[in-house]
């Protein structure tokens, strides 16, 4: 998803804007850094939003890689290096099977599936909005040199 957004991005920039920036005397890497980027970065941060967006809804994938029924603490903390990828996560999906078919009473696990479900809509739901905001945000700070 983020390459075919990259992709696409990339190939709306007119060429008669890279070669401009060449004539006008920039390098390659110039051109590239100060240019190109910037006018495909709407499309690169949509796509990379929307990806993790949806891999905040796919459970499965992350049930082989470290997802465990409880996990005492985050895998981000105060001490170096602050991110420790050996450390078990626990996904809102997974508490939703979790809870949801294997929890003995499941009348009285009713409502914590439902609320469950409730934020992982919304943290999907506010990615996606964000994607788009950021996307427009961009799209209108780059307007200029689209033209």
């Amino acid at each position: 998803m983020v390459i075919v957004a990259t992709e696409e991005g990339l190939a709306r920039i007119p060429r008669t804007v890279r070669e401009g920036s060449l004539a006008l005397g920039a390098t390659k890497a110039e051109t590239l850094w100060k240019i190109v980027l910037p006018m495909a970065s709407p499309a690169m941060m949509t796509g990379m939003i929307l990806a993790v967006a949806r891999a905040a809804g796919e459970v499965a994938p992350l049930m082989l890689v470290g997802v465990v029924k409880l996990a005492p603490s985050l895998p981000v903390d105060g001490n170096y290096p602050y991110l420790h990828l050996d450390q078990k996560i626990m996904h809102l999906g997974f508490h939703i099977y979790d809870v949801g078919f294997q929890s003995p009473n499941v009348e009285a696990a009713r409502p914590l599936v439902y609320a469950t479900a409730l934020l992982l809509v919304l943290v999907i739901a506010t990615l996606n909005l964000s994607a788009v905001w950021i996307r427009n945000h961009l799209r209108e700070k780059y307007k200029a040199l689209d033209s």
